[in-house]
């Protein structure tokens, strides 16, 4: 004998029909709060996260907004005293002979002057022109004491740095035959290559 059978013999036909219609109500009752749990995650995915009245959740933006980024920080001027204490160890430099990687006072190149000035106030700086660049922030109006790029020089991309003193001027190690001096940053050799002025991240 079947369940259903048995069923309906315990129930009597009256006692049957109704926990049939138990039954039925019970499935109509699940399958509404599925479906009623679907449609509310559909929803929310395509608005967005606002919630059925249309305001949005405190959590998620409305639909179509973008996030905006954090305003990049302008980085501060070196404070006066470092900046003069860094302009003044950069001239100590005047007269070196420039060498090709040399990093002494027997023969200098521009990012080792820079990396040596700088490490001598407390900063420490990556090795080289382009570490140099990448590891500072750029500005459009450069003070004393802030670093100042020049790309294509003798090699493709970043390829020189120097050091502001103000009125458009440099102290670097220029190139081979030649000695740390003061150069003018923007006319000249100088100008033609230059790639920007950048801020140490004190």
């Amino acid at each position: 004998m079947g369940l259903v059978a048995k069923v309906a013999l315990a129930l009597g036909v009256d006692g049957l029909a109704r926990w049939v219609a138990g039954a039925i109500v019970t499935v109509i009752g699940v399958s509404l709060l599925v479906a009623l749990i679907m449609v509310q995650t559909v929803a929310t995915v395509l608005t967005g996260g606002r919630s059925v009245g249309g305001a949005p959740t405190a959590t998620t933006p409305p639909a179509g907004a973008t996030t905006p980024l954090p305003e990049p920080t302008l980085r501060s001027p070196l404070d006066a005293n470092l900046a003069s204490r860094v302009i003044q160890l950069a001239q100590n430099w005047l007269g070196v002979p420039y060498v090709f990687g040399g990093c002494s006072r027997g023969g200098v190149d521009c990012s080792c002057l820079v990396q040596n000035v700088y490490a001598a106030v407390g900063i420490h700086l990556p090795r080289v022109a382009v570490d140099q660049f990448n590891v500072t922030s750029p500005i459009g109006d450069p003070r004393p004491g802030d670093l100042v790029f020049f790309a294509n020089t003798y090699e493709p991309g970043i390829s020189h740095v120097g050091i502001f003193i103000g009125n458009g001027m440099q102290i670097n190690a220029p190139t081979t035959g030649d000695v740390v001096s003061v150069a003018p940053v923007f006319t000249g050799y100088w100008g033609a290559h230059f790639a920007g002025a950048r801020r140490v991240r004190t």
